[in-house]
């Protein structure tokens, strides 16, 4: 059999084959997506926790569990330009090591203002590896392996987020463990100790990324770097396959590429221009404005709906466990019962106390979160290629949509708090939506294609965050609806993406 003297690039990355390269890297994004859970969830752990030593009331808590994803919102549209004009994994590495770093200073705030500043400056710098990864990972694969691969890396995702229960277990639940620090007159307490070793893991990961991983070939080609390119292309294949007979010594010029040459020579302004302006002409807007859409509702039912879970779960037992006749009603009738600022119920005036950890249950239901991301993002892998991923989309966005309208009627108060972890569950959608991202646009506008319909997200993050927190004790029917409606609607959406009802065919 005669071999082609070129090979378009996507051929080329099919001839590196599927081995052990792969699975690493698979295993490292799923990590590195972790990393950005890591920091959100442990701001949100420690509030019971903390609240009193920085005297937070709902508004603080609202606040601090939003402002990491308002850092995210301003930092999504310069990291992606970054990732796109500078490269994937210098970005990625260098945004985890700040992020490292930052997550440290905020230990030692002393009052709740400078731990939301350092907290600002930690989602600024969580981003772009929690944006950038997709489109990384999705590059060193071909259009046959790359819908898997990005959920495999969702499902490791989803089981690194279980060493969360554990650590706040292991750390956070040290009520003894109290440092003085004298030149600070700060106690480090367990809550303080607990973030630090939260942000451990993205020290790992730029370790990990720097030694063991190169740039995405798709990124060094389109800078005009072909030897480059080919150069990581054989260090894949020799990985992979532990011979040295790479066949590729050549790739054909596309189109986009020769594009992307043209344009690198642009001032720095015009070239931001340049990767921006193009999602949203007449061929891309459509595309563009429909990821934002769907990441939006996505993550406003999700991320945003999460931050008071624990509370509401702590609300519901507590509810249940003061008298006994307590054995029927909804979120909402036991929500309306409760004081949200000072912790107690209106008839039986439960007095406010310091908490100084957390109830296992607490721990159970994130446990139990992680584990339904984990399986869940495990069955899409296995049955993506064969459904296609429109079917996903809309069975997820749909059901998640019926699970927020549930929770208002249901009268089992703990059957209603599962229906609520699968309301949480509608960021099961957040990977296949950023597969149909990476595949909708060219090479030169993915990072930036992704970033942005991610910071769409975290916008929903934001104001579902803080919708929660104005509406759930007075309007809590209202809280559950706005959901439903994102999700459904979302749903019918998905039905205009272009071939996203594609099938991969073995």
């Amino acid at each position: 059999m005669t071999l082609p003297l070129s090979y378009t690039l996507e051929d080329a990355i099919s001839e590196t084959k599927f081995g052990k390269f792969n699975h690493f890297l698979i295993a490292l994004s799923g990590l590195i997506l972790a990393c950005g859970m890591y920091e959100a969830t442990s701001i949100t752990l420690i509030f019971p926790i903390a609240q009193c030593e920085l005297q937070m009331t709902n508004f603080h808590k609202g606040l601090l569990g939003s402002v990491g994803f308002i850092g995210i919102i301003l930092s999504s549209h310069f990291w992606g330009f970054l990732a796109d004009t500078r490269g994937r994994k210098k970005i990625i590495v260098n945004a985890l090591l700040l992020a490292s770093f930052f997550s440290l200073c905020s230990t030692f705030a002393k009052n709740f203002w400078i731990l939301a500043f350092f907290r600002l400056i930690v989602g600024f710098c969580i981003c772009a590896p929690q944006g950038i990864i997709y489109a990384f990972l999705g590059e060193f694969h071909s259009s046959k392996h790359r819908a898997r691969v990005l959920i495999i890396a969702s499902v490791i995702y989803g089981i690194s987020c279980l060493l969360t229960s554990l650590n706040a277990l292991l750390f956070l639940n040290q009520e003894t463990w109290n440092i003085f620090i004298p030149f600070l007159n700060l106690n480090y307490s367990a809550w303080r100790i607990f973030i630090l070793i939260s942000s451990v893991p993205n020290i790992i990961s730029a370790i990990l990324m720097i030694f063991f991983i190169p740039e995405s070939p798709k990124f060094t080609y389109a800078q005009g770097d072909e030897i480059g390119t080919l150069n990581i292309l054989k260090r894949i294949y020799i990985c992979n396959t532990g011979r040295e007979d790479y066949a590729v010594k050549s790739l054909i010029k596309e189109k986009e590429f020769e594009d992307a040459n043209n344009v690198r020579k642009c001032s720095f302004f015009k070239f931001m221009w340049s990767q921006t302006v193009p999602l949203f002409n007449r061929s891309n807007i459509k595309n563009t404005m429909t990821a934002c859409y769907l990441q939006f509702g996505l993550c406003f039912a999700s991320n945003g709906y999460w931050i008071f879970f624990p509370e509401i779960t702590n609300k519901v037992l507590i509810w249940l466990e003061n008298d006994s006749s307590h054995t029927t009603a909804t979120i909402c009738n036991i929500i309306s019962t409760f004081d949200f600022e000072n912790n107690s119920t209106v008839a039986e005036n439960i007095p406010t106390t310091c908490v100084k950890k957390l109830e296992m249950e607490t721990l159970k239901n994130i446990a139990l979160l992680s584990i339904l991301y984990s399986c869940g993002w495990f069955l899409m892998s296995i049955i993506i290629d064969k459904t296609g991923k429109l079917a996903i989309i809309v069975f997820i966005a749909f059901s998640c949509g019926i699970a927020s309208i549930f929770i208002m009627f249901l009268q089992i108060p703990q059957a209603a708090l599962y229906v609520y972890l699968v309301l949480l569950s509608a960021g099961l959608n957040m990977s296949v939506v950023n597969t149909s991202t990476v595949e909708l646009f060219p090479t030169t506008l993915r990072a930036m294609a992704v970033s942005i319909s991610m910071m769409f997200g975290r916008v929903g993050s934001v104001v579902g965050s803080n919708f929660v927190g104005l509406t759930i004790r007075n309007f809590c029917t209202y809280t559950f609806i706005v959901p439903a409606v994102l999700l459904i609607s979302g749903g019918f959406l998905a039905f205009t993406i272009p071939n996203i009802n594609k099938r991969e065919k073995k």
